[in-house]
């Protein structure tokens, strides 16, 4: 065999190898586990473990603290891996606590593992990851548009039924960790959006193809895909659509701009004019083109009903999406500082502010802080923008739609 051959089958040898054979380092394995912590468990758990992310005082259960030496040495590595994969009742705890097996890879799990014991550091149990963790995230299963048309001839037949209502109830409040992220009047959690209004605020196939597989539409979202079967998502879909909520009837003027026949094109333009009235680029993503202030709205046209989107433009402080309320934090030296809260534990507060900028204060710099009950969205675009443009800023949003979602109905 000649030299230049044998280097040839080296080279594809390296290519196809197994990943497992070229092992992460220790520090390797921290550094992913610290960035999959903070992205999906310091809410609740806390950036340093002690059980006091921002979303714990919202929890009926206090979450675990993962810094309690005394709590880690009890539980076994394999114990640990398992309430992350298979949720809370999987090591008879909290139904609060999510599963994670169908969001994260074996490989980021056991990386969780790794930092839990070492952030704690506790070496009560040495870990070793197995040598074939696999590294590939699962592929949820594809919502497809046969999939849609059937969940919508469903709803429009068993939809408000009080036997599919009850069960979506269950699942919601006591089954399924809805509830850990997600508010519904005054209880639940506020990692994810409030539900109190989804009836008013999502259309119902949005929410039964969202449920099934929430990365397919965002891949780095915070909510884990549960694995809920289809029975189990149409009944959370037909509890949240007859939610009952009181509205005040659409007001004359708020109709006149719903009856408008407005132009998508027109719409896009004020949507990404950096010089112009509206300029909703700065803060507002479409297909990975804008700010990150706020919310993404790549797939709006499909997740929203045309009465939200309205009200977004004309109100927004009264529909402020979850993760998007602003807090007002005093120093200690009288600056004012106002942002998003992205994180916020016992040492400090993460804030994005309206450059998009990401501003942490430590909390002994911290003399008082408050939410606001404002939007960081201007709300006067109804003194800035005529009639027919608000029209065609909400033919726009209309066209943001997820391709197998929306349906003329």
């Amino acid at each position: 065999m000649s030299l230049k051959t044998f280097a040839r089958i080296l080279i594809v040898a390296f290519l196809f190898a197994p990943q497992s054979i070229w092992a992460k380092s220790q520090d390797e394995w921290l550094a992913q586990g610290k960035t999959v912590y903070k992205a999906y468990c310091s809410h609740c758990h806390g950036v340093s473990g002690a059980g006091d992310g921002y979303n714990s005082e919202f929890l009926d259960k206090d979450p675990a603290e993962l810094s309690d030496t005394v709590f880690l040495a009890k539980r076994s590595n394999d114990r640990l891996y398992r309430a992350i994969k298979h949720g809370g009742l999987d090591v008879k705890k909290s139904f609060l606590m999510p599963s994670f097996g169908k969001t994260l890879s074996d490989e980021e799990i056991w990386s969780l593992v790794i930092w839990i014991r070492h952030n704690a550091a506790d070496d009560s149990h040495p870990v070793e990851a197995p040598a074939h963790a696999d590294s590939k995230r699962p592929v949820g299963i594809a919502v497809e548009p046969a999939d849609i048309e059937f969940f919508l001839r469903w709803f429009e037949a068993q939809g408000k039924k009080m036997e599919w209502r009850q069960l979506g109830e269950k699942l919601f409040w006591s089954k399924k960790s809805c509830l850990a992220c997600h508010k519904i009047g005054e209880e639940g959690g506020q990692v994810g959006p409030d539900l109190s209004r989804a009836s008013l605020n999502y259309r119902p196939e949005w929410m039964y193809a969202w449920i099934k597989n929430p990365q397919k539409f965002q891949p780095h979202t915070k909510m884990p895909n549960v694995g809920l079967d289809d029975k189990q998502a149409w009944a959370i879909v037909s509890y949240l659509s007859n939610l009952d909520i009181e509205v005040e009837g659409i007001s004359d003027e708020w109709s006149s701009f719903l009856s408008l026949e407005g132009d998508a094109e027109r719409g896009k333009k004020l949507f990404f004019d950096a010089e112009g009235k509206a300029n909703c680029s700065k803060c507002h993503a479409v297909k990975g083109v804008g700010g990150s202030v706020g919310p993404d709205l790549s797939y709006t046209g499909s997740s929203r009903t045309p009465l939200f989107l309205l009200e977004s433009i004309l109100d927004p402080k009264a529909v402020i999406t979850a993760g998007y309320y602003s807090l007002m934090v005093l120093t200690k030296d009288r600056k004012f500082i106002t942002g998003i809260r992205k994180n916020e534990d016992a040492s400090g507060i993460e804030l994005v502010d309206k450059d998009g900028n990401l501003v942490y204060i430590s909390r002994d710099q911290i003399k008082k802080f408050k939410k606001q009950k404002i939007s960081m969205m201007p709300g006067n675009f109804k003194d800035i923008l005529s009639p027919q443009e608000i029209a065609d800023c909400l033919a726009f949003l209309k066209t943001l739609t997820a391709k197998n979602v929306t349906f003329t109905r």
